[in-house]
């Protein structure tokens, strides 16, 4: 499920990309750190990426549109607790992760600086789908449960062209994740993260 996930998000870039004529595609390292239930994780995770493409509508380069997709990986070492299941009980140390992707459509308005288009600092809203994989590494044994839910994601950041006539560009943003993913297993009502991105564009302008 999840390499399909990633895949079809990649091919419907890919193809928007080629067709339109104000555009841009960018990659993104994306970090971030988790917010709800922080029993189970609280350390920032610096293991992500985030990668999407985006339409301009109108001349003047204010609205855009497109899709963004990101992955993330959240790990934590937790000491010694025993447990007890139906064939008796194990006492030992263990691993926390989740394993998240999201797929987002989302809108930006930018405020374009000075005259000759290279700076656009922007701020913009996705909505989408987030995949949780949750897993408990103990011994020889794996707990895991997956969640599926509605993902919001309000941003703000900066394009920067790498001169006029370049069709190279960078690209940094905050946002704040929320979504709708549940887990009794290991006690999530949501999940939410706040991250920081940082990567590079192809611009088609």
């Amino acid at each position: 499920m999840k390499s399909k996930f990633v895949f079809t998000g990649l091919l419907l870039c890919t193809a928007l990309f080629a067709e339109a004529q104000e555009n841009y595609f960018y990659f993104n390292w994306n970090g971030n750190i988790p917010l709800s239930s922080k029993e189970f994780i609280d350390n920032t995770s610096a293991r992500g990426a985030k990668v999407g493409y985006r339409m301009f509508f109108g001349r003047n380069r204010r609205l855009s549109a497109g899709l963004d997709i990101n992955w993330a990986q959240y790990d934590q070492y937790k000491p010694t607790e025993t447990f007890e299941n139906e064939s008796g009980a194990i006492t030992t140390d263990y691993f926390n992760y989740i394993y998240s992707y999201g797929l987002a459509a989302s809108s930006q308005y930018y405020f374009p600086l000075g005259e000759k288009e290279r700076f656009f600092p922007y701020v913009g809203l996705g909505l989408g789908i987030n995949y949780n994989d949750y897993r408990v590494y103990y011994n020889i044994y794996t707990d895991t449960d997956e969640a599926v839910g509605f993902l919001a994601r309000p941003e703000a950041g900066m394009l920067v062209r790498l001169g006029s006539r370049r069709k190279l560009g960078v690209m940094a943003a905050v946002h704040y994740d929320f979504s709708t993913n549940k887990s009794d297993t290991v006690d999530y009502s949501n999940f939410s993260t706040v991250g920081f991105q940082l990567g590079i564009m192809l611009l088609q302008w």
